[in-house]
This record gives C-alpha cells, sequence and structure tokens, in this order.
C-alpha cells in the first residue's frame, strides 16, 4: 500500500469505500492508521477508542513506527481506523466520522460507539460497530 493513499481521500460511493476501508484497515501498518487517526479524528477520541490512557502512547506508536503490544489494542486501533475511514471515504470530512463516533446510536441501544469500543472486548463488539457502521453509511 502507498503511504499516500491514506491520506488522498475522495467521495466514493458505500460499497466501495466499504471494501476498500477494510482493505486499508487489513493491510496498512498499525502506525500509519494511529497517524492517520490523530490527524483526521484527532487525539482525544484516537485514544478514548483504543481504550488507552492518553494520546502519548497513539503518538508513540505513530512517531516510533511500532504497534500495540495488547491485543484489545491492536484490534481497537484496527476498526477504529476502519470506521472512521470508511465514514471519511463517503463523507468527505473527518469531522462526520467524529460525530458518528461520540453520538448515541440508535443502533447499539443508545451508546456511543467510542464508548462502546473503548470498554468492551473489542471482539466482542466488532460486529455490532461494523452494523452499526454500514447502517450509517446506507442510511
Amino acid at each position: 500500500m502507498a503511504a499516500e493513499s491514506l491520506d488522498a481521500v475522495e467521495l466514493v460511493p458505500v460499497e466501495l469505500a466499504w471494501e476498500r476501508a477494510y482493505k486499508e484497515a487489513a493491510t496498512s501498518l498499525a502506525w500509519h492508521q494511529a497517524g492517520w487517526l490523530l490527524e483526521q479524528i484527532g487525539p482525544r477520541f484516537t485514544a478514548a477508542g483504543i481504550g488507552v490512557r492518553d494520546a502519548r502512547t497513539v503518538r508513540r506508536w505513530r512517531d516510533d513506527q511500532t504497534e500495540p503490544r495488547d491485543h484489545d489494542e491492536q484490534g481497537r486501533l484496527q476498526l477504529l481506523f476502519r470506521i472512521a475511514y470508511a465514514i471519511t471515504l463517503v463523507y468527505g470530512r473527518a469531522s462526520v466520522a467524529a460525530s458518528f463516533l461520540r453520538s448515541a446510536n440508535p443502533q447499539l441501544d443508545d451508546e456511543a460507539p467510542l464508548v462502546l469500543l473503548a470498554t468492551s472486548p473489542v471482539d466482542d463488539v466488532q460486529r455490532r460497530l461494523l452494523a452499526a457502521t454500514r447502517a450509517f453509511l446506507e442510511g
């Protein structure tokens, strides 16, 4: 994957965005995902979604070009990136992704996706979060 592909965001149809976000999340390096999230949705949302105390940890991954050692942190980073990237591809603004992440979602029993991601094992909530994201994109 070329590093530019994460930086150059163009509006795309939902199906293409969904596929592209999946592929980027599966193939891009964790430190690159961390950098994109820090820049696009901000350090507070990024750290909160990954479930780390503050953004210094995420910045360290980006700056040292390393990845999380913890399985849940790695999974949360990848899922948060996938969700935010897909929304940004469709809507053209990362602010829409940030709004989606922090807002109460009726498909998640009025829980904010960011809170659910940060407080639950990623393997337990991944399917629900992806379904809520897909419904948002298609709605």
